[in-house]
């Protein structure tokens, strides 16, 4: 049976298809495509039309490519961007007159339970506990889990795409800018309550931590099973953003395993992932290639199976 589910973000729009045999799901093309659909957000109140046409392009692409493989079923889930906007529904209507996609817009506490199972699924046979980060372009996500039981969730409005709008004014971004998106979420993590078990193994998800893996090995083309089920220490962490902050975007495009789409974000998906990392007290985490598009066929795949 084949299966395809759509995960358009702030930042990137994501498309798996894969086939479940009864036991094993086993991917059959991925795809992911910046579209930047929260550009200006935070600022307009709703998404921005150069936003909304990026979008349907790369859709109508992933529509095309999904009736090449004859798939019936199709999962589709917005995130940040879609939740914040004024218009954010409207738009999803819109998808759907024009395409037939049928997106629902889920919550932070849906997108935290449903990335957690990907992680869930795709590690359990390294650990049964876990603290998961997944950093999105316009939230984040922290969840800490035992086997298949949350512990705790939570969704911070903490995001790539939305902290670089609202704190950085100059590339390279300064060191005052970067301190101060950092201060602000240690803040929002005071209210995160984290009772982590000290076997637990933390997993980072989304673009930014592959990217930061991707850098790290100078990757020349991306390569999803290199990137995913790999580590990140702390030291390495540290070292990527000292080099992404040390240069402007023009430079920093050329980097080996930098996509240049997410080239003037890393610098602070880099502090985010620092930040998080020095607020729970992790000195190295796991890679996850599979987030909430991974969560999205499992959970149908729970239901319908």
């Amino acid at each position: 049976m084949k299966i395809a589910s759509l995960d358009l973000g702030t930042n990137s729009l994501i498309l798996v298809v894969a086939e479940w045999d009864g036991t094993t799901l086993t991917p059959l093309f991925e795809d992911v495509q910046v579209v930047r659909l929260g550009q200006g957000l935070a600022k307009r109140g709703s998404l921005h039309p150069k936003a909304k046409r990026r979008c349907l392009k790369e859709l109508r692409n992933f529509s095309e490519k999904i009736d090449q493989f004859e798939v019936k079923n199709v999962l589709a889930a917005g995130t940040a961007a879609l939740r914040n906007a004024g218009d954010g529904a409207k738009f999803v209507q819109e998808i759907e007159d024009q395409l037939g996609f049928r997106f629902k817009i889920i919550s932070g506490d849906e997108e935290a339970s449903l990335t957690f199972k990907a992680i869930q699924r795709e590690f359990s046979d390294l650990a049964q506990q876990f603290i998961m980060i997944d950093i999105g372009g316009g939230s984040s996500e922290l969840v800490v889990g035992d086997g298949d039981r949350i512990l705790s969730k939570t969704s911070l409005e903490v995001g790539t795409v939305s902290f670089t709008e609202r704190f950085i004014q100059h590339d390279p971004p300064t060191t005052e800018e970067l301190h101060a998106a950092s201060s602000s979420i240690a803040e929002l993590m005071d209210h995160f309550s984290v009772s982590r078990p000290s076997s637990s193994m933390a997993v980072g998800v989304a673009g930014t931590v592959t990217t930061l893996k991707a850098v790290d090995v100078e990757m020349d083309e991306y390569d999803p099973s290199t990137v995913h089920r790999s580590q990140l220490n702390k030291d390495d962490v540290v070292r990527l953003g000292n080099l992404f902050r040390s240069m402007p975007t023009k430079e920093r495009i050329k980097l080996k395993g930098l996509p240049p789409k997410r080239a003037d974000i890393i610098p602070m998906g880099a502090t985010i992932l620092e930040t998080f990392m020095e607020e729970l007290n992790l000195e190295s985490i796991y890679v996850s290639d599979r987030g909430l598009r991974w969560g999205l066929l499992y959970d149908w795949i729970e239901k319908n199976d």
